[in-house]
């Protein structure tokens, strides 16, 4: 998961110990692993970043590092800083794309981007946990993006207990009390308002939207938007025109087949994402419903395969490229000067207009 410390090697090769009065003489990997209660081998497993070993292991053996003040030797040549990040999976356009933004900043940075992935995450998923947030703190990593996780009161006391700073990308829920976290995501509200506007535009009035996740923030914020452009047309919502769901391609067609199969169907849909826009593309292919001439589609997110459909997906765009990019930058700088303020960043959506929308069919 990070760079092996080839300088914790199993002999107990010994540093400077920092000059706070808390010890005299040098720090060793023995005194390490002595002090948390572990062998030479272990303190050492854990020093170079094995899998096989206990979280509580790492835990004790990562908070006796940094009593001790040890910070392994390293060869001139791998003096290298490092950042984290953290997805819930990479399968998705999405994730492809804030992971190239910050490749790049990374890059120009001249810092290794370390990046791990949970891949399936389950129900019960609460984010990034305090064993590997010690973990990457022990091993001197600049700090972790987490990207669409969970972000909770926990999560800023760990960062601020192991001075780690934490940046989190569209965060699907935040708790309260998370100061000291920098949020990073798009305008979400206003992508939705003005994805529901551009349709209103047309002539549209009876709009579906498929929401994705109620418990995700991001999502309820376009969906919110949605309610918040109807209103100010005047257009009442209809409830059976709202579905929820997860934002995959499944549940996106699943979506809009309970939309298309209405007494009365909805002659525009919203889709929170990519990903449940083409799955609205399959169900109304599926039902013989023309897009746009029956049915128009804006999708959220304007990845890649936004405009591989046919038709090509009109999008609400959220710059992803730039979330990674300013993602690593501001985790630097607030690696280098942690009293920066931690204030979160919004950046701004705008309505690609492609094939898949049309003026409403006279009726």
């Amino acid at each position: 998961m990070v760079p092996r410390c080839d300088g914790a090697a199993i002999d107990g090769e010994d540093v400077e110990m920092p000059e706070d009065g808390s010890r005299q003489g040098r720090v060793t990997l023995k005194d390490v692993a002595e002090r948390s209660g572990v062998s030479l081998a272990t303190a050492s497993k854990v020093m170079n970043g094995r899998a096989d070993v206990r979280d509580s292991t790492r835990e004790e053996v990562a908070a006796a590092a940094r009593t001790l003040g040890y910070q392994p030797k390293r060869r001139e040549t791998d003096r290298r800083r490092s950042v984290m990040i953290h997805f819930d999976t990479l399968t998705s356009p999405y994730a492809l794309q804030v992971l190239e933004g910050a490749e790049q900043s990374a890059r120009r940075a001249d810092v290794d981007l370390l990046v791990v992935s949970v891949d399936e995450r389950g129900p019960g998923y609460q984010g990034p946990t305090r064993a590997m947030m010690a973990d990457l703190s022990a091993r001197g990593v600049e700090g972790l993006i987490a990207v669409t996780s969970p972000v909770g009161p926990q999560h800023a006391r760990w960062s601020r207990d192991l001075k780690l700073p934490l940046i989190a990308i569209d965060p699907v829920t935040i708790g309260p009390d998370t100061k000291g976290i920098v949020a990073i995501s798009a305008t979400n509200w206003e992508g939705g308002n003005s994805a529901v506007q551009h349709l209103l535009d047309l002539g549209h009035r009876r709009i579906g939207i498929i929401g994705g996740p109620e418990e995700s923030v991001p999502a309820r914020q376009r969906v919110q938007g949605y309610h918040s452009a109807l209103a100010q047309a005047g257009v009442p919502v209809d409830p059976a025109l709202i579905e929820h769901g997860s934002f995959g391609y499944e549940d996106g067609q699943r979506s809009a087949e309970t939309l298309l199969d209405l007494p009365e169907p909805p002659t525009a849909i919203f889709a929170v994402a990519d990903t449940l826009g083409v799955g609205v593309l399959r169900a109304a292919r599926r039902r013989g419903v023309s897009i746009p001439e029956d049915l128009s589609v804006v999708s959220f997110d304007d990845t890649m395969i936004a405009s591989w459909t046919h038709p090509q997906l009109t999008a609400v765009r959220q710059p992803l490229f730039s979330m990674g990019q300013v993602a690593v930058e501001r985790l630097l700088a607030l690696s280098s000067d942690p009293g920066l303020f931690a204030h979160p960043f919004k950046l701004e959506t705008q309505v690609i207009e492609r094939e898949s929308t049309a003026r409403a069919a006279e009726s």
